[in-house]
């Protein structure tokens, strides 16, 4: 996987939805989060858990309802945002620490991404955020 530049500029909104899946947050937690998504006009907010992880991005985007089933097989707190523009994208986490949650780590659905699984997903991100982690460090 490699990092692409956003558009900070860019204000025009894809023709999906626009969704957070969010993942290993507890019943209070996704409260939070939910208001926080309403604040910024999120469409939709997905609380992945492990009965989905094994699921394409695509399908978890699909899905409407979700069961209550726990978060804990994966080690991390994860935003995943889909169909935002560069300039959403920006406001939404420039503002996410008035949350007063924990900073996740924070991705958005590629066209490739979208294929992968949540599970795959969050493990190549595990990976980038170790190898910038050392780089910060080497410096």
């Amino acid at each position: 996987m490699s990092f692409q530049k956003v558009n900070l500029e860019d204000t025009i909104r894809s023709s999906e939805k626009t969704s957070v899946m969010a993942y290993g947050y507890d019943e209070n937690e996704m409260k939070i989060l939910q208001k926080y998504c309403d604040e910024q006009s999120i469409d939709h907010l997905i609380r992945v858990n492990d009965a989905m992880i094994d699921l394409s991005l695509e399908n978890i985007l699909q899905i409407t309802k979700e069961s209550a089933c726990p978060s804990a097989l994966l080690p991390v707190r994860a935003v995943i945002m889909n169909g935002f523009s560069g300039n959403d994208l920006q406001g939404f986490l420039k503002n996410f620490k008035n949350t007063g949650l924990d900073r996740p780590i924070f991705a958005t659905v590629t066209p490739i991404s979208k294929q992968w699984t949540f599970k795959a997903l969050i493990n190549e991100l595990i990976k980038e955020h170790e190898i910038m982690k050392n780089r910060r460090k080497n410096k």
